[in-house]
């Protein structure tokens, strides 16, 4: 199953080129959050995420295979579209809850991807 969604804001301070990842919210996030992050609006109203390891997420052409699934991350995208999208290897420490770990399927795959207002992200969901 495919979850589909589109940016449709980015916030000022939401991207961070020495920092390898972007934090996502749908649009009810608050003003103070939408400085931060970007804004997704899912295809469908209602998404059911239940992401596991070896899921994919395709932004615009660009895949990436989940490699850690925060304990949080699908409820928090159930319930307010927020997921922290880390393009980096999963630490052995402490991991992000809220988070997805994702890493490049190719060589010719971008570390971390460049966003735009009208990038499109597909999560692909295992069953």
């Amino acid at each position: 199953m495919k979850i589909q969604a589109e940016i449709k804001a980015i916030g000022a301070n939401a991207i961070d080129s020495t920092e390898p990842m972007v934090i996502l919210f749908n649009e009810q996030a608050t003003p103070a959050l939408k400085e931060i992050a970007l804004i997704q609006q899912f295809a469908d109203l209602h998404p059911v995420f239940n992401l596991t390891t070896g899921a994919t997420v395709t932004i615009d052409q660009h895949v990436y295979q989940v490699t850690y699934v925060g304990a949080l991350t699908n409820e928090n995208l159930n319930s307010i579209g927020h997921v922290t999208l880390i393009f980096d290897q999963v630490p052995e420490g402490d991991r992000l809850q809220g988070g997805l770990y994702l890493a490049p399927m190719t060589s010719e795959t971008p570390k971390m991807p460049t966003f735009k207002v009208g990038t499109q992200l597909s999560y692909q969901i295992n069953e």
